[in-house]
């Protein structure tokens, strides 16, 4: 006989009432504007890790930048 199917620990935290844990990319400091990659400036990537985001991603806060008297922050995204 076998037993009970196997969950993953983040379904199974969540039926216990706590939050499934939150990937390391969301917690990473967001970087000055001049360090991201062209696809992470876009949006198209996540800041930290440079993972592609085809199904969205998760605002993860500002970078900020400057070049000279032009302004190069921009929103930057984490993987969902």
């Amino acid at each position: 006989m076998t037993g009970p199917p196997q969950t993953a620990p983040a379904a199974a935290s969540a039926r216990a009432g706590q939050a499934p844990p939150r990937p390391a990319c969301r917690t990473t400091p967001v970087p000055d504007a001049r360090d991201l990659t062209g696809e992470a400036y876009a949006g198209r990537a996540c800041y930290a890790c440079g993972r592609h985001l085809e199904h969205g991603g998760v605002p993860a806060g500002r970078a900020k930048g400057m070049d000279g008297v032009h302004d190069l922050s921009t929103d930057v995204y984490a993987c969902p």
